[in-house]
């Protein structure tokens, strides 16, 4: 008879109470909440380096479009044409124009030989602090 009771209080012992439960499923929680804190950050600064990035290969692009046509584009879909001869300058159709956010790049001239191209940023509004030029890049595509 006393083995059966070992054995019952045994089994009651081997589960888990309510409160350590509870303690466990907070802690999971604080743990997921700061590794979707830290996920969602680098997301955003992944979007930045790709938007300075397609900044600068949009400039190099406009850059030979002017060594091939011996002018500047007039629009930055001059260089997504397929003009039948050759292959189009910036590769990846529409896509290519728009920044991560969605938002179409902006080509500025400043000048006859000058251009800045302009991703209006996670705000997708031009004109503001978070835009990313090719006139503050590291590497300008400015001529």
């Amino acid at each position: 008879m006393k083995s059966e009771e070992k054995k019952t209080e045994l089994a009651m012992r081997a589960g888990f109470t309510l409160m350590e439960i509870l303690v466990a499923v907070a802690i999971i929680g604080i743990l997921g909440t700061v590794a979707v804190q830290s996920i969602v950050s680098n997301l955003e600064t992944a979007k930045k380096t790709a938007a300075k990035e397609s900044v600068d290969n949009i400039s190099n692009a406009i850059t030979s479009y002017y060594l091939a046509n011996k002018k500047y584009p007039s629009d930055l879909r001059d260089l997504i044409k397929d003009n039948g001869e050759e292959e189009p300058i910036l590769k990846g159709g529409d896509g290519a124009l728009e920044d991560p956010w969605g938002t179409e790049y902006k080509l500025e001239k400043k000048g006859a030989r000058r251009f800045v191209v302009i991703s209006a940023g996670p705000d997708a509004e031009f004109g503001n602090d978070d835009d990313i030029r090719s006139d503050t890049t590291k590497k300008s595509g400015s001529n």
